[in-house]
């Protein structure tokens, strides 16, 4: 009995919490905000837990984009397990590539879990026969205790054109290719001449035509995200590992007179004292760091 009045209480306070996520995240839309970008792991390449990353967090790479008639997730870093699905409305699961630190945070969502939790799972880098395969051998026996594909009929693996289509009448979704070591795609969200770039994982300098292409399409965006790795005085010895500067992305964000750009993609190593000294040093009021938890309306 007691545990039963437990299990319910946990069960109430849960659907209390979710209420008040929705009040918060939309209590009254002010005029001319449009969509919400939260930054639910800003940290590359491994995840990070120390008292001296609590600012910023620790958790890896997962950028949502929501909307009160869609939800579209760009990567399940460990910073998915943060992430509300939404049962009222089309979830997407975007994939910009494969590396561990965006693909690792897929079984701990445990919402997941749920079969009425459906989800879309696509990317602009590869086919959907190819993106469900990466998953099957990422998420088997020999490295995770269950086979995750095969388990969970909710996740759906379609082509990118097909969920481009099909969000067609609600908002514009379009990739562009990124330079970065097995490839990766970048994204756009365009919703009521609002427009957000996620460009993560992506090496600024070194492919000419792919930054020009990346300089047109972001032109004046509302948001882009970007991958802030390395200060360019770190950039000479990691020539070729697929990641951009802090600087770089000042200059980025004047090139394209863009609203604001989001720095994220936190060097692992860089702490809440290195990045708050990096952020009062910024020479730009354009640009921010994104922080785990971070809510930045568009």
């Amino acid at each position: 009995m007691f545990q039963t009045e437990n299990l319910k209480t946990s069960q109430l306070k849960k659907q209390i919490i979710d209420s008040f996520f929705i009040l918060l995240v939309y209590p009254f839309k002010k005029k001319g905000i449009v969509m919400d970008v939260i930054f639910h792991g800003v940290r590359g390449s491994t995840p990070t837990a120390d008292q001296n990353f609590l600012k910023y967090g620790g958790s890896t790479t997962c950028t949502e984009i929501l909307h009160e008639q869609f939800q579209i997730i760009f990567d399940a870093g460990t910073g998915f397990q943060n992430v509300k699905i939404f049962k009222d409305r089309p979830t997407y699961l975007i994939f910009s590539h494969f590396h561990y630190d965006h693909i690792q945070g897929l079984p701990f969502n445990h919402q997941i879990f749920d079969p009425s939790n459906k989800v879309t799972i696509s990317s602009g880098l590869v086919t959907a026969e190819e993106l469900r395969e990466v998953f099957v051998r990422a998420f088997q026996p020999m490295y995770f205790p269950i086979p995750l594909v095969d388990t969970l009929k909710n996740l759906k693996f379609v082509e990118f054109n097909l969920i481009a289509d099909e969000l067609m009448d609600l908002c514009s979704l379009s990739t562009i290719q990124l330079n970065h070591p097995g490839g990766a795609a970048g994204y756009i969200v365009e919703k009521e001449n609002k427009k957000v770039c996620v460009f993560l994982d992506h090496e600024y300098g070194q492919e000419p035509t792919v930054d020009d292409e990346l300089l047109t399409i972001a032109r004046e965006s509302d948001l882009i995200v970007w991958d802030g790795m390395f200060l360019n005085e770190e950039l000479p010895p990691k020539k070729g590992w697929g990641h951009s500067s802090i600087e770089q992305g000042i200059a980025f964000s004047e090139k394209t007179a863009c609203k604001n750009l989001a720095i994220a993609h936190h060097a692992p190593n860089r702490n809440d004292e290195q990045l708050n000294e990096h952020s009062n040093n910024l020479s730009s009021d354009k640009v921010f760091f994104a922080y785990q938890g971070l809510a930045h309306s568009v």
